[in-house]
């Protein structure tokens, strides 16, 4: 039939290029069969039990070792006989054109993994960086000078070497200031006892007018006597109010001109040893 006459035709013409590899004397004697094994009409009645013995201008032992060759191939593998009738009968036109596109294919392949990859290593990095908070240098405070509620001039200088939370506020605050003020003491104690880590609490006070020292002093204290209460001239705050952005309008007052109420940024500011604002919540 015609496919086992492929078959035979493409066995003998690999063998016949294997012998031409390794000796190109046999080449020489083989070249006829080679043509001859390629004409089906010398092969249209050959079954793969009639692989005839390639005899001419070999030796014996050559001979068989062909014909074995040859008919473990046919027995044993049909689909390899059949690919290497394909490559031995392909023209080298055809041969460089598989070989570009299997390269093609193999570039392509290696591009497309590298692809996924580096798409799959930027999610995770997204979803690290979403689960951890990072912080870094903001373009938020300065250098500023005070007075705690003790007279002592404390500056930015001064907070130096620790960490620092800063929260602006005052202590007629209703609501908001007392939330701020026991979450300020907090952190301080839990990052001292959970993680040794020094934190200097500050609560910088935007109302002069009620806010005296000794009134400033009381309020601090119940919170937690680590913090420290400043407050200084209208300069001053304003002036330290600028660097952190701190927003703060008074209120109208009707019966009692001292019953008024002061709007602010609800705000607490970390401060780096290094005096740099990192980080704010």
């Amino acid at each position: 039939s015609s496919g086992i006459n492929a078959e035979v035709r493409g066995v003998l013409n690999y063998y016949t290029n294997y012998y031409y590899k390794s000796n190109l004397r046999m080449f020489r004697i083989l070249r006829p069969l080679r043509c001859w094994s390629l004409n089906p009409l010398c092969l249209h009645s050959l079954r793969p039990q009639q692989i005839p013995r390639i005899h001419r201008g070999l030796s014996t032992e050559a001979s068989e070792k062909a014909e074995r060759n040859a008919r473990r191939l046919l027995e044993i593998s049909p689909t390899t006989a059949k690919l290497k009738l394909f490559w031995g009968t392909a023209s080298s036109f055809k041969k460089y054109a598989i070989f570009l596109a299997g390269t093609s294919f193999l570039v392509l392949y290696i591009s497309y993994v590298k692809y996924l990859k580096d798409a799959y290593d930027k999610v995770e990095a997204m979803k690290t960086s979403s689960s951890q908070r990072t912080y870094g240098e903001l373009a938020v405070g300065g250098p500023f000078e005070l007075i705690d509620t003790k007279g002592n001039v404390v500056s930015s200088e001064t907070l130096k070497g620790k960490w620092a939370l800063v929260y602006f506020g005052f202590t007629y605050c209703p609501d908001i200031c007392p939330e701020q003020m026991e979450m300020l003491g907090a952190l301080v104690d839990i990052a001292k006892e959970e993680h040794d880590i020094d934190i200097t609490p500050v609560m910088i006070t935007i109302d002069l007018e009620r806010d005296t020292p000794q009134v400033l002093d009381e309020y601090i204290s119940d919170y937690n006597p680590k913090i420290i209460g400043l407050r200084g001239s209208e300069e001053q705050l304003d002036n330290v109010c600028n660097a952190y952005r701190c927003y703060r309008s008074k209120g109208q007052s009707y019966d009692d001109p001292n019953d008024y109420i002061l709007d602010h940024t609800v705000t607490q500011y970390l401060i780096d040893p290094d005096g740099k604002t990192v980080g704010y919540f």
